[in-house]
């Protein structure tokens, strides 16, 4: 009668090897009897002890013994099976190519380039021409270390990399690997925001276009992107509103695929109506040649350079904190700036709810028993 076992490779002091997967007392399998590894299974035929790769998980080698099991009833009964039956295999680069593929025709740009620099990464940690399926714990670990060690990753990035890598070995047949794998600590960072003092400079060194610009990142709390393809029609002057909204041509469709629109101050929509327009062009932000502007963030640090600030600080993802910061602080409820930030979950939204920082003058009039002079 065929038999096939499974075997599980550990380390032992500095070398590998084979060892059979212990037994609970109900003849079952204790498949956490033993550390991480991978799994091999072993058969005998035509008298010749033979062994296969079993994956990287327990119901990955059950599967691969049962089908190997199949093949050897078969041909006990004169029935000639091939190996053919299991599986082919795919190479990790080949599947990562494929992937990428669905991941360009279903998502945004720059999450595809996202995408394609995480698993371009992580082709390259892995042996040439690995297989996805057999890609265990241990690897996965390797990887993380690498990332904290060579690349100098902060922990939150690497943690997004690795949902990443998790959604494309799922995708390849290997769900779950990551369960477990003991992720490091995801860091809560306080938002960052400018000070009143810091953004008076800043825009005392605008132009009046690079005024007009950056207003509109600072009241509306855009994403860069919302700005870089910002139509005129989008701007209402009667009802004080600016929307985001898709444009196919261009390529452009708003995260999460939603559009909405903001109420803004009068005064941003004033400033709006005196901003020059490029001839023809639909933009309200173009470039000289009146094309998409692709550089806001250069212009940023430009100004703030300008303006005797630290470049290094002054970015376009502060505006929108400091703008969903301070809207929350003036009071308005979170279900609404969740709405204003095209954000989906509230505690994305919460985030914002930083401490106030200009309370010193109130703290001083504080006074506790006479305690402090």
């Amino acid at each position: 009668m065929a038999h096939v076992n499974i075997l599980k490779q550990v380390k032992s002091g500095e070398r590998w090897r084979l060892v059979a997967i212990p037994r609970k007392k109900n003849g079952d399998y204790d498949w956490n009897a033993l550390p991480e590894g991978r799994y091999f299974i072993e058969w005998y035929e035509r008298g010749r002890r033979k062994r296969g790769a079993g994956g990287g998980t327990a119901a990955e080698a059950q599967e691969t013994a049962r089908r190997r099991m199949h093949i050897l009833e078969g041909r006990a009964l004169g029935i000639e099976g091939s190996d053919e039956e299991e599986p082919k295999r795919t190479a990790v680069h080949v599947a990562a190519k494929r992937y990428l593929d669905t991941v360009e025709a279903l998502k945004k740009p720059n999450t595809f380039r996202k995408y394609k620099a995480v698993l371009d990464r992580f082709v390259e940690f892995l042996p040439p021409n690995a297989d996805p399926r057999k890609v265990s714990r241990d690897d996965l670990t390797d990887f993380m270390v690498r990332l904290k060690n060579k690349h100098k990753l902060d922990n939150n990035t690497v943690i997004h990399q690795m949902i990443i890598v998790a959604q494309f070995l799922k995708r390849c047949g290997k769900p779950g690997v990551t369960k477990g794998l003991g992720l490091p600590e995801r860091v809560v960072t306080l938002p960052r925001e400018y000070t009143d003092t810091d953004l008076k400079k800043f825009f005392a060194a605008c132009t009046p276009w690079e005024r007009a610009l950056f207003s509109t990142f600072l009241f509306t709390g855009f994403r860069e992107q919302e700005v870089v393809h910002l139509f005129w029609p989008d701007v209402s002057s009667t009802l004080n509103t600016i929307r985001v909204t898709s444009k196919p041509d261009l390529g452009f469709w708003p995260k999460r695929w939603e559009e909405r629109e903001v109420p803004v101050q009068k005064g941003l929509i004033g400033l709006l109506g005196d901003h020059p327009r490029s001839g023809d062009s639909r933009l309200v932000f173009p470039s000289p040649r009146g094309n998409r502007e692709w550089h806001m963030l250069d212009r940023c640090k430009d100004v703030a350079t300008r303006a005797g600030l630290d470049s290094t600080k002054f970015d376009l993802k502060t505006f929108r904190s400091t703008y969903a910061t301070r809207m929350l602080r003036f009071g308005f409820d979170v279900r609404t700036v969740q709405g204003w930030m095209g954000h989906r979950s509230l505690e994305t939204t919460m985030r914002y709810l930083a401490p106030a920082r200009d309370v010193h003058e109130r703290l001083d009039k504080v006074q506790i028993a006479g305690i402090l002079a």
